[in-house]
């Protein structure tokens, strides 16, 4: 069954960016840690995006398509993930972070969640011809929500969305991004 989305000749492009970095989400923290992950069948739009629960990271890109993108680990996840990247890379289990607030733990964070930003900028190029580059993600603990604004001549007109995701131990994380207005589309089919 083709999906409807990649059928259209033209969509919203934060639900089509929303998709292709949801896929590079699932794609690079299977590849990286070995851990399977299940991503909602959901996409929810929402007003804004903001970092939430225990450990937030967060990344622009701008380029032919501006937007943010951030994602939220719940403790556990945070911890289940990083904990499996480092082991899949044979770091002795001494050395291994066994809390959230962990520098060791945030500045891995921090390196997957630039290999996903990296993936799916990857992916969105070699699917639509159009090109953006990326900050270096930032991570934080977080005690209370903090909103983050796309900073556009469109501010009051950005598209933003949520996406759940679940590890094999069911620890819950997000990602949420924020995009100007805008649609793709096709010139060429």
């Amino acid at each position: 069954m083709e999906n409807k989305m990649d059928s259209n000749k033209s969509s919203s492009s934060i639900l089509i960016v929303g998709k292709i970095f949801s896929t590079a989400v699932q794609e690079v923290i299977q590849a990286a840690t070995g851990l399977e992950i299940e991503i909602s069948k959901t996409i929810q739009k929402v007003k804004n995006v903001q970092i939430t629960v225990d450990l937030g990271s967060f990344v622009s890109f701008s380029g032919d398509y501006n937007g943010i993108m951030i994602m939220n680990f719940e403790a556990d996840s945070a911890l289940e993930i990083c904990q499996a990247y480092l082991r899949t890379m044979g770091l002795p289990e001494e050395d291994i972070p066994t809390h959230h607030h962990a520098d060791d733990l945030r500045s891995n964070i921090g390196e997957i969640v630039n290999q996903i930003v990296g993936k799916g900028r990857q992916m969105v190029q070699e699917k639509f011809n159009l090109a953006a580059r990326s900050n270096t993600p930032a991570v934080v603990p977080v005690t209370i929500p903090i909103g983050l604004i796309l900073d556009s001549t469109q501010s009051q007109t950005n598209d933003c969305i949520r996406v759940s995701f679940s590890t094999g131990k069911m620890h819950r994380f997000h990602m949420e991004i924020s995009m100007e207005n805008s649609e793709f589309i096709r010139l060429v089919d």
